[in-house]
């Protein structure tokens, strides 16, 4: 033998042989032993009703007749053999229990008497069946044969071994495809595939019993079930498979209903038997929710049946027209364990796309947050400009209107004095003409100097207003630096009279021309310096007359960085103030005379914009240093 199979051809040449040994035999057979289940796997040979040699497989339990079931104690007792002896209507019964349970062709004539003969050998027996009993020189030769098939049963036992570990290798191969693929899902959409791939593994396996492979998604909390499909295309007819999916809900077909009871039962499998309006039923409604089409005539639709095996949230499914066997069933099962990991990472896929989509949108929200808040901060900064300028407006109207009155009175007393030129001039009279023409002269300078000063202050304002280009120019650091000290200073001497403070100088002239944007480092000047005035005029106001409000810049070039140092003598700052100096909308000035954004502002401008830094230095009561750090290049 070279293959297990081939037990029934050894059961055959039994026949033959027999018969030619002159043992007339009405059929032989070569029995193995299933001791667990009290059953046995019978390979018989006989001759059909046209006397042709026929071999049939059977597999039963000892107890379905007391021929079998006599077997039992004889074995049991050490006998070489064991023989029942049925007469009558005896026979008639036997084949109609064999009919019944094996679905043996039911006989039509029966011998008055036959004799069942079984011969043991280790693991099994070799059954004959006579209507005539056998000399004792045929049992010696029938227990010869049993002790050959003994040997053969130990070659029987090791190509069973040797084919159950091929055939096990050969599945895990089958199943490591399987779950390879599985492992390699990178859109939940693709466990359609993966059901492709087993019943494709199954075909190769030689599982040809089953029509369909399916997989069955079932949750508790939705009616709606998922179904991912693989079967022979019905357009063709060859081996093609289509796979695809859909949804359906359990409690509209009889076999969905089926299927919500085995979910809810505590068995591992069932098989569905759909049979006449069922499986028509079962196959519309399936076709209807995008199953391809099988091209059946409703009264050419054939029964089937649908074996499910549980997994983790469903089942995993073969459709074939017949019962399948235990083999197809142990491959479920496997299967069942390989699908459990395949939804695993379905749901981790599927988890996963529902998180990105979260990102993604998340993604979305901050970015239109982040584009609102620029927007926002572009507001901030436009309306602290404002802020700046509205009140340096104020300061500086009440500045200009002091040359503009000194330009308005010289204006109106040149008209006067030239009046009375004309006069002189019409009547003749020189006196006096050179000393009016003087006066005349003297106070046009005085009106030019007066408007050149109301020029230069609305030139600093329209250059502190006038809006950013984003480019940067080479600009003199240290004229930049004293044209907005003096803007400073005027708009708060515009805005206070009485005001007066010590301004203290020191520029390097080594720092020459920066590049930078004029605008921008001109905010930020102005905002210190308009802080160090109100700190030192606020300790005035505290203070009686001895104290002398002092404001002094400095610049100085310090290795590739240019330092501008603005230090007063003011109210100074507690180190709780110092730690929150920075923070936007954050003020020590009452409602109203700050917004809290200016220092913010100002760091962002240097510390972002240029590379740069801005920090601060101060003791309450005795005021503050700010020094703002630069490229020098």
């Amino acid at each position: 033998m070279r293959s297990s199979s081939e037990l029934g051809d050894a059961s055959a040449v039994l026949f033959q042989q027999s018969n030619q040994l002159g043992i007339h035999t009405i059929r032989t057979a070569v029995g193995i032993f299933d001791d667990p289940n009290e059953a046995m796997e019978l390979w018989l040979t006989s001759y059909d009703d046209s006397g042709e040699m026929t071999k049939i497989h059977y597999y039963f339990n000892l107890h379905i007749h007391s021929v079998f079931e006599n077997i039992i104690p004889a074995r049991q007792e050490g006998k070489l053999y064991a023989l029942t002896v049925l007469s009558g209507n005896d026979v008639r019964l036997y084949y109609q229990t064999m009919a019944t349970y094996l679905s043996v062709p039911r006989q039509q004539v029966f011998n008055e008497t036959e004799y069942f003969y079984s011969f043991f050998f280790s693991g099994g027996t070799i059954n004959a069946v006579t209507n005539q009993p056998i000399t004792e020189e045929q049992r010696k030769i029938m227990i010869r044969f049993a002790q050959v098939f003994g040997l053969i049963y130990t070659r029987f036992l090791d190509l069973q071994k040797a084919e159950t570990n091929a055939r096990d290798a050969q599945i895990e191969s089958a199943l490591e495809r399987v779950r390879a693929r599985a492992q390699a899902m990178q859109q939940p959409e693709e466990l359609k595939d993966i059901t492709q791939v087993f019943r494709h593994e199954m075909g190769m396996l030689g599982v040809e019993e089953l029509e369909t492979c399916s997989i069955y998604i079932y949750d508790e909390s939705d009616r709606e079930s998922k179904c991912w499909f693989a079967l022979k295309d019905p357009r063709t007819a060859g081996s093609k498979l289509v796979s695809g999916e859909f949804e359906f809900d359990l409690n509209v077909t009889w076999v969905g209903r089926e299927m919500l009871q085995f979910y809810h039962s505590k068995a591992k499998e069932t098989s569905i038997v759909m049979t006449d309006e069922s499986r028509k039923e079962w196959i519309h409604y399936c076709e209807t929710r995008g199953q391809p089409s099988r091209g059946y005539y409703s009264e050419e639709i054939p029964d089937n049946t649908y074996h499910l095996y549980k997994f983790s949230n469903g089942a995993i499914g073969q459709s074939s027209e017949n019962v399948i066997s235990q083999g197809s069933w142990d491959l479920l099962k496997r299967a069942a364990s390989v699908f459990s990991l395949a939804y695993s990472r379905f749901k981790d896929l599927t988890q996963a796309r529902i998180a990105l989509q979260s990102l993604k949108e998340e993604k979305s929200r901050a970015e239109n947050a982040l584009t609102e808040l620029k927007a926002t901060q572009r507001q901030l900064i436009q309306s602290e400009k404002m802020a700046s300028l509205g009140e340096l407006t104020a300061d500086i109207a009440h500045e200009i209107q002091n040359p503009l009155n000194f330009i308005n009175n010289f204006s109106e007393v040149n008209t006067e004095l030239l009046t009375e030129l004309k006069q002189k001039a019409q009547a003749g009279n020189t006196d006096n003409i050179p000393t009016l023409i003087e006066d005349i002269e003297k106070n046009q300078c005085k009106i030019t100097h007066h408007g050149r000063r109301a020029n230069s202050i609305v030139e600093g304002m329209l250059q502190h207003a006038r809006i950013s280009t984003g480019k940067r120019e080479p600009v003199d650091l240290n004229k930049l630096v004293n044209e907005y000290l003096c803007l400073s200073y005027q708009g708060l001497r515009a805005k206070d009279k009485g005001f007066n403070a010590i301004l203290q100088t020191h520029f390097d002239e080594s720092i020459g021309e920066i590049q930078a944007i004029p605008q921008d480092i001109g905010r930020v000047l102005l905002n210190l310096y308009n802080n160090a005035f109100y700190a030192v005029n606020e300790k005035k106001a505290r203070l009686s007359g001895t104290f002398e409000p002092t404001v002094s810049v400095r610049t100085m070039k310090e290795g590739n960085n240019v330092l501008i140092t603005v230090t007063d003598n003011g109210t100074g700052m507690s180190q709780q103030t110092m730690n929150k100096a920075f923070q936007p909308f954050f003020t020590t000035k009452p409602t109203g005379e700050g917004t809290g954004l200016g220092l913010s502002l100002s760091y962002d401008t240097i510390a972002k914009g240029y590379g740069g830094n801005l920090s601060v230095k101060s003791r309450e009561g005795e005021g503050s240093e700010f020094v703002v750090q630069l490229p020098a290049i």
